[in-house]
């Protein structure tokens, strides 16, 4: 075998598409699945800009990757959007490499066999910068700093890097839509350049990557040079932090929770609100933090701070209310940070056994008919402690079985799913239906519906607000009721808000709905259930804003 073909086949068998580019990004040369990737043949191809052949921010990605690389240099691989000639995509792993003396580089592209399954999921993603949005960010950067590593690996998922643009708003305010669109696409890019898939808009102005710590003044420098390098007559002023997790001194799972408890602290009040957090004394100001924020919790769950409000959910058919749903209040405010922080201080199981005996006191008091549906964090249901006590408060009370229902949510991970089988069949058996929550959001929800039972499934409210103006998300409506049906288990709408929905819903088989629409229509005292007749005629809907859950 000739020297040439060696090297062809080196990087075929790596590969499906050899393409040599040169410093415009201009395509030189090309061989390979040149005609099944692109739609075009390999003489076509030459003289076309690279940058043609991907989405508009993969790209500015790859345009940043090439830019990077020094001589005899290789880039990590990086999942990007190849567009075919005839419109389609198609999902590929993009690395380049550059020989020294060489003018020219080499790119290689790789089809993914997983395809978009390789990519965020569409909610996941902020439209503006390719980013994963907040919560996404927290899922995928708590999955990795979870994992054992070693060397190079390792210190990748321990370095947080926080990034704050304070006048991005203005800057922006200042462009064309076109020139604003360019600005956050390359913001996006640079994230990506050091985060691959591990970076994310945590807030309007606030982003985070996790990346090596060396790369964190990189990073900074890159984002600072984007407004030049667009011609923007306004710099960004940018101030980022950047915890290293490697020289906190502590166990994998502690800084895994520092970090994330630096993440949120970061989006909520920026860099100074994690000075603490960093440096040599990164864990003593973890405690410091910790132990204040712990002491206001559980002096909120002790001082009776803690109350419970009510959200009906709705046969669609009838029109009659099958349950309410428990949704708990801190100070009269929704608890979304104080779930989270309760979860990072790990005394989430706390916060759920008081919602339960606040909600089995609150059975004791109503009318027999009434049966109401408490949420269960995937953390409770993984403690062996709190599952404990709780069965055995059900088995002390037997009058609640069929009255008390358990939503399990997913704001944490099960990890022995045999053993969450097992837990959540004994309250079964004792009468107590399960309940899935926001299914669809993410993918642990499928991982659950596989190997978990459930009495009744919710489909998040984020598909419902679309399913009307997109045909898309009324088809995964439709998908998801399909697939309950299957499992013979019992859909519930969230997020319901208007009688189109109600109908829609109704008209593909929705068993049950819960939303604005239908807790307006039960403000009224006693109120058991809904005029659907009337709430189908346009001119009873009002927008009313009341208690429509978290």
């Amino acid at each position: 075998m000739k020297r040439v073909e060696r090297y062809l086949g080196f990087a075929f068998a790596n590969a499906d598409l050899l393409l040599e580019v040169d410093g415009a990004g201009v395509v030189r040369f090309a061989a390979g699945a040149v005609l099944a990737l692109t739609g075009y043949s390999d003489v076509e191809l030459v003289g076309r800009p690279l940058a043609g052949l991907l989405a508009p921010g993969d790209a500015a990605l790859a345009r940043r990757v090439l830019g990077a690389l020094g001589d005899n240099d290789r880039s990590v691989p990086r999942p990007v959007r190849l567009c075919r000639r005839d419109g389609r995509v198609v999902v590929c792993a993009l690395a380049a490499y550059r020989l020294q003396s060489s003018p020219l580089l080499n790119v290689t592209l790789c089809q993914l066999a997983a395809g978009p399954a390789a990519l965020p999921a569409p909610q996941d993603v902020d439209p503006a910068t390719g980013l994963l949005t907040s919560a996404a960010f927290a899922r995928a950067a708590g999955a990795n700093l979870a994992q054992e590593g070693e060397g190079d690996e390792r210190a990748a998922a321990d370095a947080l890097t926080l990034v704050d643009m304070n006048n991005l708003a203005d800057v922006r305010a200042r462009l064309t839509a076109e020139a604003e669109g360019q600005l956050m696409t390359e913001i996006g890019a640079v994230f990506r350049q050091h985060g691959g898939g591990v970076a994310g808009r945590v807030a309007d102005h606030r982003f985070g990557v996790l990346a090596p710590a060396g790369l964190a003044e990189q990073i900074t420098r890159d984002i600072r040079r984007i407004a030049a390098d667009l011609g923007l007559d306004q710099p960004l002023e940018v101030e980022s932090r950047t915890l290293d997790g490697d020289k906190l001194g502590l166990s994998r799972a502690d800084r895994s929770r520092l970090l994330l408890h630096a993440l949120r602290r970061f989006a909520e009040a920026g860099p100074a609100a994690v000075d603490v957090l960093s440096g040599h004394s990164a864990a003593a100001g973890f405690v410091q933090d910790a132990v204040g924020c712990l002491a206001r919790l559980r002096d909120d769950l002790g001082g009776n701070r803690l109350s419970l409000v009510y959200e009906p959910i709705v046969d669609l058919k009838t029109g009659r209310m099958h349950h309410l749903e428990v949704l708990s209040r801190f100070n009269g405010d929704r608890p979304g940070a104080v779930i989270t922080l309760a979860e990072e201080l790990g005394v989430i199981n706390d916060v759920d056994m008081l919602v339960c005996s606040l909600a089995m006191r609150a059975l004791e008091r109503a009318p027999a008919d009434i049966v109401l549906a408490v949420n269960l964090s995937a953390v409770s249901v993984g403690s062996d402690l709190f599952m404990q006590s709780l069965m055995a408060q059900l088995k002390a009370q037997p009058g609640l079985s069929g009255r008390l229902m358990f939503e399990v949510t997913e704001t944490g991970q099960m990890g022995d799913l045999d053993r969450a089988r097992a837990v959540l069949g004994a309250v079964r058996r004792l009468g107590h239906p399960i309940c899935l929550d926001d299914f669809g959001v993410g993918m642990a929800s499928f991982t659950y519906i596989r190997a978990l039972d459930f009495d009744h499934v919710k489909l998040d409210g984020s598909f419902i607000a679309r399913m009307c103006v997109d045909k898309r998300e009324e088809a995964i409506v439709a998908g998801m009721l399909a697939l309950c049906r299957g499992l013979g288990v019992t859909a519930i709408a969230e997020h319901v808000e208007n009688p189109e929905q109600m109908l829609r819903l109704r008209g593909l088989g929705c068993a049950m709905g819960q939303g604005w629409l239908f807790s307006r229509e039960m403000e009224r005292p006693q109120r058991r259930d809904v005029d659907l007749r009337a709430l189908s005629r346009p001119s009873a809907w009002r927008p009313t804003v009341v208690d429509a859950g978290c």
